[in-house]
């Protein structure tokens, strides 16, 4: 039989199998959230905001943005980050500066795979491959460590700094695999402990990547982990996990009602890239044949909302919630200022700060 055919026959049998999933997710004591194929229409923002501020950030000659990643907000200031440096702005949008020095010299970086505060110390950590830079809260460099491995999502949490590192293509017994590793480190940059998240076989280097990354959160005192896998697999990863006793458990599952199916280059078709648990909601980003969706699920009410490309602002446009305090519901979103005179320069984005009730 073809190994296409037999490609699909799997992925029937997986699709056929969360369908039941759904349906008998009252005898499972994992939580089973259905995602149904259609969507939801005309729902809006302010149906589920409980306050709603918009930043508009300053343009000049010192300041252009382009794709933004990731935003965070630390004593009244708007912490930007983009692929090549991270930007600091007022909570009215005037621009400070840019963080560090961009280089090759000590201190400095030509990239940014992720980077966090510590809300307690007001320290930056920011990461570049597997350079770790920190700052202390007047912007000054404090400390920089090349560590042996690649750092790919950075997290304060309690005090202390988590790492997700994934590597690609190590040699394992029968082959090679992509392996990813949750660290915590201690006050000298050491790994305290390790946690094995997944090991990945596959059949050459793949390599796959999403700008925005919330793979680690905190809601109370739980610790819990998503991360996509954006090389071409046999199934989609759908569960939100738990951290607990140094391994990881499934704590929540999402299942598509949309058939899992592989395209010509043996891509899915539907693709997630986040979920994002916060006190009051799950929300989730993904592809559907190349489109972005989005999933609202509120808990209290155990309601789920599919929407195209986000929720509907007061001006009709679809706004994408991304988080900045889960513990708070608080979110942001961005978007771009339209304006009529096409030959000046195009403005920085606007930020929009939302409270959900």
């Amino acid at each position: 039989m073809p190994l296409i055919t037999l490609k699909k026959i799997l992925l029937s049998f997986i699709a056929f199998i969360s369908l039941l999933g759904c349906k008998n997710n009252q005898r499972s004591t994992l939580k089973i959230i259905c995602i149904p194929d259609n969507t939801n229409t005309h729902v809006y923002l302010s149906e589920f905001s409980e306050e709603i501020n918009e930043i508009q950030l300053e343009t000049s000659q010192n300041i252009l943005l382009g794709f933004i990643n990731d935003v965070i907000i630390y004593d009244d200031k708007l912490f930007i980050r983009e692929l090549k440096k991270v930007s600091i702005f007022d909570l009215n949008g005037n621009f400070i500066k840019i963080l560090g020095k961009l280089g090759d010299g000590p201190g400095e970086y030509r990239t940014v795979n992720s980077f966090t505060i510590d809300q307690e110390t007001g320290d930056i950590y920011l990461s570049t491959y597997n350079k770790l830079i920190v700052y202390d809260s007047t912007f000054q460099l404090k400390e920089e460590r090349k560590l042996g491995y690649p750092i790919g999502y950075l997290k304060i949490l309690n005090g202390e700094l988590w790492i997700v590192s994934e590597e690609i293509g190590v040699a394992v017994e029968d082959g090679i695999a992509n392996r990813t590793n949750i660290y915590k480190l201690d006050k000298y940059y050491q790994i305290a402990d390790t946690i094995p998240y997944r090991t990945i076989k596959i059949d050459k280097k793949r390599i796959g990547g999403y700008p925005f990354r919330y793979w680690m959160s905190k809601i109370e005192d739980d610790l819990f982990m998503f991360m996509p896998v954006l090389t071409p697999e046999n199934m989609m990863r759908d569960t939100l996990y738990r951290v607990e006793d140094k391994m990881v458990v499934p704590s929540v599952k999402f299942n598509f009602e949309r058939k899992q199916s592989l395209d010509e280059r043996d891509y899915q078709t539907l693709l997630l890239y986040n979920i994002v648990n916060s006190t009051s909601y799950y929300i989730l980003e993904y592809d559907q044949d190349w489109k972005r969706y989005m999933f609202l699920y509120d808990k209290k009410n155990q309601r789920g909302y599919n929407l195209s490309e986000g929720l509907i602002d007061d001006e009709g446009d679809p706004v994408f919630l991304r988080p900045l305090d889960l513990d708070q519901d608080l979110f942001y979103y961005i978007k771009k200022t339209e304006f009529e005179d096409k030959t000046i320069e195009e403005l920085n984005p606007l930020i929009g700060i939302v409270k959900l009730k």
